[in-house]
Protein backbone atom coordinates (compact mmCIF):
# COMPACT_ATOMS: atom_id res chain seq x y z
CA UNK A 1 0.00 0.00 0.00
CA UNK A 2 1.20 3.54 -0.62
CA UNK A 3 1.16 5.51 2.62
CA UNK A 4 0.26 9.16 3.06
CA UNK A 5 2.20 11.38 5.44
CA UNK A 6 -0.69 11.29 7.90
CA UNK A 7 -0.75 7.52 7.90
CA UNK A 8 3.05 7.23 8.19
CA UNK A 9 3.08 9.50 11.23
CA UNK A 10 0.28 7.56 12.90
CA UNK A 11 1.95 4.22 12.15
CA UNK A 12 4.73 5.12 14.56
CA UNK A 13 2.21 5.36 17.40
CA UNK A 14 0.18 2.32 16.30
CA UNK A 15 0.52 -1.24 17.48
CA UNK A 16 1.34 -4.02 15.01
CA UNK A 17 -2.22 -5.36 15.31
CA UNK A 18 -3.71 -1.91 14.66
CA UNK A 19 -1.60 -1.68 11.50
CA UNK A 20 -2.81 -5.11 10.36
CA UNK A 21 -6.43 -4.19 11.07
CA UNK A 22 -6.06 -0.89 9.20
CA UNK A 23 -4.57 -2.58 6.14
CA UNK A 24 -7.27 -5.24 6.03
CA UNK A 25 -10.09 -2.73 6.48
CA UNK A 26 -8.58 -0.48 3.81
CA UNK A 27 -8.54 -3.45 1.44
CA UNK A 28 -12.29 -3.81 1.93
CA UNK A 29 -12.62 -6.52 4.57
CA UNK A 30 -15.52 -6.37 7.03
CA UNK A 31 -14.97 -6.45 10.79
CA UNK A 32 -16.03 -10.10 10.76
CA UNK A 33 -13.53 -10.94 8.01
CA UNK A 34 -10.74 -9.06 9.80
CA UNK A 35 -11.55 -10.86 13.04
CA UNK A 36 -11.42 -14.24 11.34
CA UNK A 37 -8.23 -13.37 9.43
CA UNK A 38 -6.42 -12.28 12.61
CA UNK A 39 -8.05 -14.80 14.98
CA UNK A 40 -9.46 -12.06 17.22
CA UNK A 41 -13.03 -11.12 18.17
CA UNK A 42 -15.12 -8.60 16.25
CA UNK A 43 -15.26 -6.54 19.44
CA UNK A 44 -11.44 -6.39 19.44
CA UNK A 45 -11.48 -5.31 15.79
CA UNK A 46 -13.89 -2.50 16.72
CA UNK A 47 -11.62 -1.44 19.59
CA UNK A 48 -8.63 -1.32 17.25
CA UNK A 49 -10.65 0.66 14.70
CA UNK A 50 -11.61 3.22 17.35
CA UNK A 51 -7.95 3.61 18.32
CA UNK A 52 -6.91 3.92 14.67
CA UNK A 53 -9.55 6.56 13.94
CA UNK A 54 -8.47 8.57 16.96
CA UNK A 55 -4.75 8.38 16.13
CA UNK A 56 -5.31 9.29 12.49
CA UNK A 57 -7.96 11.90 13.15
CA UNK A 58 -10.43 10.10 10.88
CA UNK A 59 -14.16 9.50 11.21
CA UNK A 60 -14.84 6.30 9.28
CA UNK A 61 -13.63 3.35 7.21
CA UNK A 62 -13.89 5.27 3.96
CA UNK A 63 -11.52 7.98 5.18
CA UNK A 64 -9.15 5.30 6.46
CA UNK A 65 -9.16 3.52 3.12
CA UNK A 66 -8.59 6.74 1.21
CA UNK A 67 -5.66 7.70 3.44
CA UNK A 68 -4.01 4.29 3.35
CA UNK A 69 -4.42 4.01 -0.40
CA UNK A 70 -2.94 7.47 -0.95
CA UNK A 71 -6.06 9.25 -2.15
CA UNK A 72 -7.06 12.69 -0.91
CA UNK A 73 -10.48 13.54 0.43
Amino acid sequence: FPYTTLFRSAVIASTPTERQVAKLVASGESNKEVAKHLSISERTVKAHMSAIFEKLGLRDRLQLSLHINGLSI
